[in-house]
């Protein structure tokens, strides 16, 4: 890794930092906030899917609300001023924690807190990619851009592994320690994120109402064929695999009765297939036919579905989920490429705030469906389902060819 930072540009630097320090309290909250509601508050399947759904369902309406506003401000002080939001959810928990008992209604207020912060920081955080990759001479190369997707997922993937390792902590810290925790990090990733500020930055369409400037964003998105298929995929990926991932996991975590351990180990497995595919999609490049990787990992998500579901044993489940982690970060970088690459300058926030909508919004529903079906069928059978689904969806992505076509050059952008 030594020789992979080497001469790192600081912009590139702080970028990261601020990126890891929002990922690492994400990484706490993925283990927390479905550990609370299966073992404080004791709440079943379909409530659980409620909990992890209350989230992500904020994206459907502030998202592209989101895209819009960093599109019009500069989007290292948008991502800043949710990185303080953020900090505010978990300091505000961290206060009724110590003096009430948690119900659902306040996880179902915190889960929605959290999802609106998000939502504001994600477009606007994901914008700093470009303002990251330039060159001394201020220009951006397809191959620089790429490259700084890749760190950019490395930094995610690793704060998160960090996070789930704090978290698997949860029974001998306690749930105030790791709340301090993620305040102390977001008050980090602020300050960081803020030193991004860019005074030159010009600011088009400031004249324009939200609406307007979504819709518009809309627009650029649906004349380009690539980036349509794309984003539809992208809805399927939501609510197919996150929404059963975020559901049915900690469900079977439950069931092999090994606790929050075990259910950290798991994420941390993923997570360490994340950081795998990244490390080496960092070295070797992420290829001049991004598509067809895309298409690939759609078709190994299916086989891995299919094979959690026949029961594995404790051993083979984590040995999956860290497969699963793989395919994951391969699909969510070259994805994320391909929108940084063909999206136009003033619309980037807009068109990535409308990836990340069809992404979590789709997931926020994706999470209440398997949470219905895994409370009145097994949750392999959930898992069953997804895998059908996600090769019936490769099979229809592969004939339509838009993203199988898809060739990244070296030119200048």
């Amino acid at each position: 890794m030594a020789s992979l930072s080497r001469k790192m540009p600081a912009r590139l630097q702080k970028f990261l930092l601020g990126y890891s320090g929002t990922s690492l309290a994400t990484g706490l909250q993925v283990i927390l906030l479905p550990w609370i509601a299966l073992t404080v508050v004791d709440l079943p399947a379909l409530q659980l899917g409620w909990v992890q759904a209350s989230v992500l369902l904020p994206n459907l309406v502030f998202l592209l609300f989101g895209g819009a506003l960093a599109d019009r401000r500069d989007p290292a002080l948008v991502a800043t001023l949710a990185c303080l939001g953020l900090a505010l959810c978990h300091g505000a928990l961290l206060l009724y924690y110590s003096l009430h008992v948690l119900t659902l209604p306040v996880l179902m207020t915190y889960g929605i807190c959290l999802g609106i912060c998000s939502a504001f920081l994600q477009p606007s955080r994901d914008n700093l990619v470009q303002r990251s990759a330039r060159s001394e001479r201020g220009r951006a190369s397809e191959s620089r851009v790429q490259k700084t997707v890749t760190w950019m997922m490395l930094a995610q993937y690793g704060g998160q592994a960090v996070g789930m390792l704090l978290a698997s902590r949860f029974d001998q810290w306690g749930l105030q320690s790791l709340l301090g925790v993620q305040v102390g990090v977001l008050l980090l990733a602020a300050l960081s994120l803020l030193s991004l500020r860019d005074g030159g930055v010009r600011l088009p369409e400031v004249e324009k109402q939200p609406h307007t400037l979504i819709l518009d964003g809309l627009s650029q998105a649906w004349r380009q064929p690539v980036l349509r298929e794309l984003t539809a995929l992208m809805s399927f990926n939501g609510f197919v695999h996150i929404g059963v991932f975020l559901v049915v996991l900690p469900l079977l975590a439950e069931g092999y009765g090994r606790g929050a351990g075990y259910y950290a180990t798991l994420q941390l497995a993923f997570v360490a297939g994340t950081v795998i595919a990244t490390v080496t999609m960092l070295r070797r490049g992420q290829g001049p036919e991004p598509g067809r990787g895309i298409l690939m990992c759609l078709l190994y998500s299916a086989a891995l579905l299919i094979a959690i579901s026949l029961g594995p044993t404790q051993l083979g489940l984590i040995l999956l989920c860290l497969c699963w982690g793989a395919v994951a970060a391969a699909s969510a970088g070259l994805g994320r490429s391909i929108v940084q690459l063909l999206a136009p300058a003033d619309y980037r926030s807009r068109i990535i705030s409308i990836y990340q909508f069809a992404l979590f919004g789709s997931a926020a529903l994706g999470a209440l469906a398997a949470g219905i079906l895994s409370e009145y069928a097994a949750p392999f059978t959930t898992l069953l389902w997804a895998g059908v689904l996600s090769f019936v969806a490769f099979v229809l992505v592969a004939l339509s060819g838009a993203l199988r076509r898809v060739r990244v050059g070296d030119s200048e952008v």
